[in-house]
């Protein structure tokens, strides 16, 4: 009967698949609005090591009322540390990102904040 239950719920949990963060490439992007701005991130992780990943970031402030927009981009590290991801970047700023709420905050007035939508990076 024990053995019969086991099976149940294996089968029930499925396969055991590696999330996007497990993976050589991963991103991470959030939309964020200020009064009339519209703040946008986009962050590229490639796995570098265990728990490091060298990262690319595009960020974007758009006036809604004007139509005129500011990009800047910038490169850096990122380091996972007891379930956060800390992420330096240079020419834009600290980062960290928490892997359970999946919530990103920093120090960059032009990035976006808040909750992300993690991806493959594809």
């Amino acid at each position: 009967m024990r053995t019969i239950l086991t099976l149940a719920a294996l089968a029930v949990a499925g396969p055991a698949t590696a999330g996007p963060m497990d993976q050589p490439r991963w991103s991470a992007d959030a939309v964020e609005r200020k009064g009339s701005h519209e703040l946008t991130m986009n962050l590229m992780f490639r796995r570098t090591g265990a728990g490091e990943w060298a990262v690319s970031a595009r960020c974007e402030t758009r006036d809604t009322r004007t139509g005129k927009w500011h990009a800047r981009t910038g490169t850096g590290v990122a380091a996972r540390s007891m379930g956060l991801i800390l992420i330096d970047l240079r020419g834009l700023g600290r980062l960290v990102f928490n892997e359970r709420s999946q919530e990103i905050f920093g120090t960059s007035p032009g990035c976006a904040q808040g909750i992300v939508d993690v991806g493959t990076g594809d």
